[in-house]
């Protein structure tokens, strides 16, 4: 685990740095930058900014390719579409790959997670930390960024990797809310974009490092065409286990989603 963890450590030094910030910097001025840094931004207000950023007016449609690498060699290629509407919490995943699991998903109704196995027409309920279609993936994962509202934060500081600074901050689950996980620690870049995660247990344990590899900018129709930052590209690394799972997000829309898709009827029908 140790080896791992020096491991992940280089790769934060070495390829965090050059993500949003370096892609973005047209959409702030340094001057402005450089002014805001002089005024204390609370940790409070950095995490609004961060759930800001990504969030959606519109309703969201992503393919979403899994490339999962055990600790023993061996790999698995997923891929499932992700639907979403913001502003109704609505979230449903569709499994299209591997065949042998295609038809299947997820489906959120209220605060209830279900997954469907098409091989027997069977609904079955899970929880906010049960894994995505046995990976190490959760459905925190394909969510809206709603950070603020599930913890309270508490300000680590500054940590600088590669030259650049990067806001470090600790977060524990509100009293009465549930999280995949109780505690994250998070490192924010001067662009309020979450460059790396990690996951803890009550106890303090790790159960998973996160280093977000990209970012994509997109144009929310819904809020003319205010730009979100939504995630392109995640690496994702459960300690216990030493397995790794690539999250690509690719074909990304913003449009209109019939209301029909998020209920178990629209799930089923995938599969006739």
């Amino acid at each position: 685990m140790q080896t791992s963890i020096r491991r992940l450590a280089v790769m934060f030094a070495l390829s965090l740095a050059p993500l949003a910030p370096a892609a973005q910097k047209e959409e702030r001025p340094a001057e402005s930058k450089a002014a805001e840094s002089k005024a204390a931004v609370s940790a409070e207000e950095v995490i609004r900014r961060v759930d800001a950023r990504m969030a959606l007016k519109s309703d969201f449609k992503s393919t979403v390719r899994l490339r999962e690498k055990r600790k023993d060699g061996t790999e698995a290629l997923l891929e499932m579409l992700v639907f979403r509407r913001d502003s109704s919490k609505d979230l449903l995943i569709y499994i299209t790959k591997p065949r042998n699991m295609a038809g299947g998903g997820y489906l959120r109704i209220g605060r209830n997670l279900w997954e469907y196995d098409p091989s027997v027409g069977h609904w079955q309920r899970t929880t906010s930390r049960g894994n995505i279609v046995n990976t190490i993936s959760c459905e925190e994962d394909f969510d809206r960024s709603h950070l603020l509202e599930t913890y309270e934060v508490q300000d680590e500081g500054e940590e600088t990797a590669a030259g650049t600074k990067f806001r470090k901050l600790f977060l524990k689950v509100r009293p009465g809310m549930e999280a995949s996980f109780p505690q994250l620690r998070v490192w924010v870049d001067p662009d309020y974009n979450i460059v790396k995660r990690v996951g803890y247990a009550p106890s303090g344990r790790v159960l998973r490092t996160d280093v977000i590899r990209g970012y994509q900018k997109i144009l929310d129709p819904a809020a003319d065409n205010r730009p979100v930052y939504l995630m392109r590209e995640v690496l994702e690394v459960e300690e216990a286990e030493g397995t790794q799972l690539t999250v690509r997000y690719d074909e990304v829309e913003l449009a209109p989603l019939s209301p029909n898709i998020f209920t178990k009827t629209w799930l089923e029908g995938r599969f006739r």
